[in-house]
């Protein structure tokens, strides 16, 4: 070879290697494949575009190890059911049997007397995704379509992984591992349902090495053998877990059977480990917890019961109620002083309207949570012995109002800084199981604006749940601690939601009795009757 044709070889080497330094790198994958792929591999390493399915892309797909191109990971599958499955939990068996064609009814599995229908994929890129053996009522394409399917059939079984999840559809517990709830990689490492995640590399031709983009691959390659592995588990971080709780009223007889049992912690002490297994826990404080102030109304906490509070884990409380001014402004303000010497933070109440409206924000698990409260005011509603303020104004404390430029504005400010926005809403008629016009206006009005989990407050009985695209209301818990004498005014919920960066990913309901004014969780035929009824309310809001 002549010194000039070497010379230009090596020009054109050159010109490759630094052409790959700024080349675009092509990945095709569903949107899924891709947030995993973004998860562990964050693009400031490479300028990498998401496109469509070209010669020249690289392709994301899921499969079983023996796919073309290199395992990034194991990804750990969902089984998912409709939320309003009785069913949680199945073993290795019982799934074979299912699959196998063997078990045919749900009513076989504890559920409700409806056939079994398998959802699966269809597509180059799903068809490794489940191994089922029976042939499927209906095949979807994306994992956003099983999601649907899955929602609207009581009977319908299907398969998700992480990203896609959705509070409308349940994941199953398998082998008694549920991979939507774990805290721990470790807690994975037992579980028998995965995938892998495949990225298969471009044909390389000769010509590639003048253009750059061997050069770019071979960067590539590396760099993506120092971020994953064949066994890595692509499991995301830990989900942020919320568990909330109804109204809770420490006076009157609540007081009373507490300084009897001569524990000021009693009321909590039945289903605290629910609360303090959470990331944070909140529920709505249906009174002050003060010993000051004049008596206009009923109900003063003594501040003892702070203790119960801190013992159950308790982070973060809602004051924004038709109770919390019933001693009047000083009560109000002494209860805010306490919980704040107390390290327990509260929301929709203030010193003056400005800083009621402000909400709280918090950073944990590396998000950044916010929390805003709300209450109806008006005649009926908020109510005393003698005419008081109640709202917040720019001068005096109370509460925030529930007015819909109130919820919009604070919601669309706090969504700007927060990951995650949840709202609680004191609201509605007492003793009503279906919610009113206006609560659903304006709890549809706070997922519009980026809410991502709207709680009610205040009926004192259990209203029912409605979805919403990116979102949940649940426009009433119920009664956690109370002393109510209606059996209907003696359960509540304890709602548990599980979050990431995306949103509200999955919610579990515990349904709770009260014995004695203390909540204790309901069992058998009284939990299956109190979800029944969650149920029945619901579906009249989600159709």
């Amino acid at each position: 070879m002549s010194e000039r044709a070497l010379l230009l070889l090596v020009a054109c080497f050159l010109v490759g290697f630094l052409g790959g330094q700024w080349s675009t790198i092509e990945i095709a994958g569903y949107p899924t494949e891709q947030q995993i792929f973004a998860e562990f591999f964050p693009n400031h390493r490479f300028n990498y575009q998401w496109g469509a399915n070209t010669a020249s892309a690289y392709k994301l797909s899921y499969g079983q190890g023996a796919a073309p191109g290199k395992a990034l990971g194991r990804v750990p599958l969902n089984l998912v059911v409709n939320f309003w499955n009785p069913v949680s939990r199945l073993n290795r068996s019982e799934l074979e049997a299912v699959l196998a064609g063997n078990i045919t009814n749900w009513r076989s599995l504890g559920g409700d007397n409806l056939p079994i229908k398998v959802v699966a994929y269809t597509g180059e890129d799903y068809s490794r995704l489940t191994a089922f053996a029976v042939s499927p009522f209906q095949v979807v394409a994306t994992q956003q379509e099983m999601v649907a399917a899955v929602a609207s059939d009581r009977g319908a079984l299907g398969v998700l992984t992480w990203p896609a999840l959705r509070p409308q559809v349940k994941v199953l517990t398998l082998e008694g591992i549920n991979p939507a709830w774990v805290q721990s990689r470790q807690e994975l490492e037992n579980y028998p349902l995965w995938t892998d995640l495949i990225l298969t590399p471009p044909r390389t031709k000769v010509k590639d090495w003048f253009s750059g983009k061997l050069w770019l691959a071979l960067r590539f390659r590396r760099r993506l053998g120092q971020s994953f592995s064949p066994t890595k588990l692509l499991w995301g971080r830990a989900p942020l877990i919320l568990a909330t709780a109804g109204d809770i009223m420490l006076d009157r007889e609540v007081a009373k059977t507490s300084i009897r049992k001569g524990d000021y912690r009693y009321p909590f002490l039945k289903t605290a480990s629910i609360f303090r297994r959470s990331s944070l826990a909140f529920a709505n404080l249906e009174s002050p917890v003060s010993d000051q102030g004049r008596q206009l109304n009923m109900f003063r906490a003594d501040p003892r019961f702070l203790e119960g509070l801190l013992y159950a884990g308790f982070d973060i409380v809602s004051l924004a109620n038709n109770h919390i001014m019933d001693y009047g402004a000083a009560a109000l303000i002494d209860t805010m002083k306490r919980l704040e010497e107390q390290g327990l933070l509260y929301v929709g109440v203030g010193r003056n309207l400005h800083q009621a409206r402000q909400g709280c924000l918090l950073a944990l698990n590396g998000l950044k949570v916010g929390f805003l409260a709300y209450t109806e005011l008006g005649p009926g509603f908020t109510y005393t012995r003698e005419p008081q303020h109640w709202a917040a104004t720019s001068e005096l404390p109370g509460v925030v109002p529930a007015r819909e430029d109130y919820i919009r504005e604070d919601v669309s400010r706090m969504k700007k800084e927060a990951d995650l926005v949840f709202l609680s809403m004191h609201w509605g008629k007492e003793y009503q199981r279906d919610p009113t016009e206006q609560q659903r206006l304006l709890g549809r009005t706070a997922l519009a604006a980026g809410a991502d989990l709207v709680l009610g407050h205040h009926p004192h009985v259990i209203q029912g749940l409605e979805f919403g695209s990116k979102g949940l209301i649940a426009y009433s818990l119920g009664n956690f601690i109370f002393d109510q004498l209606w059996e209907a005014t003696k359960q509540g919920l304890i709602l548990e939601a599980a979050c990431d960066r995306q949103g509200l990913k999955q919610i579990r309901l515990t349904p709770i009795m009260i014995r004695e004014e203390q909540p204790v969780v309901a069992e058998g035929a009284p939990a299956r009757q109190i979800m029944q009824e969650v149920a029945s309310v619901s579906q009249g809001l989600n159709n």
